[in-house]
């Protein structure tokens, strides 16, 4: 079989373009509806929602991939990780093999615990804390999103530190139309429940949202692996006389989970579903709320003011060094909030139609860490060992414009200031550290539109990254004078979106991402690892050879490497080189509903855990070669009035994998073996 190369495939979309002004003759209107009504394309009329920029995606100067509720639906996805394997160059490491603790790394980046991507909800309000671990123990019900928008190239500006990668923006459910519910329950293999309840639509000038989620099971691994979670999610909004809109949402969840932990060599051969953790336990409650407020000035301005808040408990207790005579309890308390305000002006400067985008950001939070040695490991109780008060302060100013320079090109620059302040107060030895760090960052975006089916573009930004914050206080770091440095990366991107016949949708982007001063992690340890470079190609495309068959693929061949110093050529730890989803689906009319099938396959090549890329697998599990795997996916849906049916097999050929090591939980992590579910919902109004 020919290699494919980067070269091969851009001469394939230069040559398909060319093919477009003879193909648009030749296509017809059927063809298009059929495209339209299997799939949500990324070049239709979608609004790219992200920040207040309510730009059409295909004048959007960056890469967007947008996952829509009907891809959800149709490929029975129960969790937002599973979304995420279908993002071009998005590494998925599901923590614990069951969705609920999602690590998300884009173009290269560590997943582990989404410490290098930022997680909103609809544009603005952060999932997780301010520049800590953004976003490492929670996620929104599946049930409560519409879509979900990843935007990389312009990130930095457009969302601040931390989103290098990119963003991954999370569209929740609004209330349309009439009143209206659904309800849907799914159980599957290892006694899996996952149940979902909701009630929205329109009354006057009120639109409402209300989601209840519950999901449970016994877990793959043969114990310590049950879990329960429970999760309400709420919107509320109102649209006044004079175009002004506010709205106020909500979220209450809680999770009470045991977490199996990692696998020696031995242990992971004998039976990769044991577990010989006993005794861990994880518990948690989060309270979220934020409101937001539009007002339309007139018809050319707009400002808004969002604030919001919420709080995370988080009690872990486990083994300490697994010898079972001792519990450890890992306890946290992390309150979050800030507000956000901005300014929006449509008009036009010297008869160029521009888009001005000017904001204020605050953000603070207080993380309460408390541990407790305790000798009963079956008693949560103990003698306090470690007490600690770390807040966080984060003041941020941006501005972003689109300057329309001709009919075809467009003009985006952008500027913002960061400033964060740690600090942290021990209370058993008495001290007090601090540490702040600022920047001004940028970014400078082209889009060029020749044709109408075709979208040049490209970026140049400026990357910041701080180290999150119990890192950047470890007394072994910053006590010492070894404080650990920000990341800072200078970001190029080049891509285009095109539709040249009726039939195809082509999406192709590549990007470098040359780090000044990049910090790896390895067992829950970071250090200064000098420069690094990321770079590689990322690509979407959508085919519909005939009616009611479509094929489609996305993926990323990248490779991320330290650019000096010892490990100098190696990969950066968790970077595969390829990362790629490919499937088919079929969509047909039967009787009185729609039958849809989907089967797909997503591979992820060879990892590394360490910087030295160490190949042979240690006796400890901690360290090695973390090989390639293939997880098939299949699924089936009937719609039909307002039920649905369907059934999903994940790990179809029963693929023994494992997804990480980590030292500090005991090993390898495996992951799922063949799971099984069905479904059954039903809307009271189609």
């Amino acid at each position: 079989m020919k290699k494919i190369t980067t070269t091969n495939i851009l001469s394939l979309t230069l040559a398909l373009c060319a093919l477009t002004s003879r193909a648009q003759n030749q296509s017809s209107k059927n063809q298009n509806d059929n495209l339209d009504s299997l799939w949500s394309i990324s070049l239709q009329d979608v609004t790219v929602t992200s920040n207040g920029l309510n730009s059409k995606i295909k004048n959007f100067a960056s890469t967007v991939n947008i996952i829509s509720s009907k891809q959800i639906r149709d490929l029975g996805i129960q969790s937002v990780g599973d979304v995420i394997r279908l993002i071009p160059g998005a590494n998925y490491q599901d923590e614990d093999g069951r969705g609920l603790k999602p690590g998300i790394g884009l173009r290269g980046l560590d997943p582990s615990r989404n410490g290098y991507v930022v997680v909103l909800v609809d544009g603005k309000i952060p999932l997780g804390q301010s520049y800590g671990q953004l976003g490492a123990y929670y996620m929104l019900p599946i049930a409560s999103i519409e879509r979900i928008e990843v935007v990389k190239g312009a990130s930095p500006v457009l969302y601040g530190a931390g989103s290098i990668g990119g963003v991954i923006n999370l569209i929740t459910k609004k209330g349309t139309g009439k009143p209206n519910a659904e309800a849907s329950i799914e159980i599957g293999s290892y006694n899996y429940l996952n149940a979902s309840a909701s009630a929205f639509g329109e009354k006057g000038k009120l639109n409402y949202f209300v989601n209840y989620n519950r999901r449970q099971g016994d877990g793959f691994r043969l114990s310590r692996s049950e879990f329960a979670t429970n999760d309400l999610t709420f919107r509320i909004g109102t649209k006044f006389d004079h175009g002004d809109e506010l709205t106020f949402a909500g979220n209450i969840y809680s999770e009470n989970a045991q977490t199996p932990g990692g696998l020696t060599e031995q242990q992971y051969k004998e039976n990769y579903r044991q577990s010989v953790n006993p005794f861990d336990q994880f518990y948690a409650n989060r309270y979220s709320v934020s409101t937001v407020y539009k007002k339309s000035i007139d018809s050319l301005n707009t400002i808004s003011l969002s604030v919001f808040a919420n709080f995370f408990k988080r009690n872990w207790w486990y083994d300490n060094n697994r010898n079972k005579e001792s519990i450890l309890g890992d306890m946290r308390d992390i309150f979050t909030g800030g507000s956000m305000l901005e300014y929006n002006r449509n008009n036009s400067i010297f008869n160029l139609r521009n888009s001005l985008i000017v904001g204020l950001k605050y953000l603070g939070d207080q993380t309460s860490s408390i541990k407790l040695m305790g000798s009963n490991p079956t008693q949560h109780v103990g003698k306090t060992t470690f007490s600690v008060t770390i807040p966080t302060n984060v003041l941020e100013g941006y501005i972003h414009d689109e300057i329309n320079l001709t009919r075809k090109l467009s003009f985006t620059p952008g500027l913002r200031f960061t400033s964060i302040k740690y600090g942290q107060n021990n209370y058993i030895s008495a001290e007090k550290l601090s540490t702040k760090t600022s920047v001004l960052i940028y970014s400078l975006g082209l889009l060029y539109r020749p044709i109408e089916q075709l979208r040049i573009y490209s970026t140049v930004s400026k990357g910041y990254n701080p180290p999150v914050l119990y890192a950047a206080l470890d007394p072994g770091t910053i006590k010492d004078g070894n404080s650990l440095g920000a990341e800072t990366s200078t970001n190029y991107e080049v891509g285009l979106r095109s539709s040249p016949v009726s039939w195809m949708d082509l999406n192709i982007s590549g990007y470098l991402l040359n780090f000044d001063h990049k910090l790896t992690e390895e067992g829950g340890r970071f250090t200064n690892s000098g420069k690094a470079l990321h770079r590689g190609l990322e690509f979407e495309i959508n085919l519909l050879p005939i009616k009611s068959l479509r094929l489609y693929a996305s993926g990323a061949l990248q490779k991320a490497t330290f650019n000096d110093g010892p490990n100098k050529g190696n990969l950066l730890p968790y970077a595969p080189k390829q990362l790629i989803t490919a499937g088919i689906q079929y969509e047909s009319q039967i009787r009185n509903g729609t039958i849809t099938v989907n089967v797909y396959d997503s591979f992820t090549s060879k990892q590394y855990n360490d910087a030295l890329n160490t190949e042979d697998a240690s006796a400890d599990g901690n360290n090695g070669a973390i090989p390639s795997y293939n997880l098939l996916t299949a699924s089936i849906n009937y719609r039909w009035k307002g039920w649905g049916v369907g059934a999903t097999i994940n790990n179809l050929l029963n693929e023994k994998y494992f997804t990480h090591r980590y030292d500090f939980w005991g090993g390898k992590f495996p992951g799922a073996p063949t799971t099984v579910n069905v479904k059954l919902s039903y809307r009271l109004n189609k």
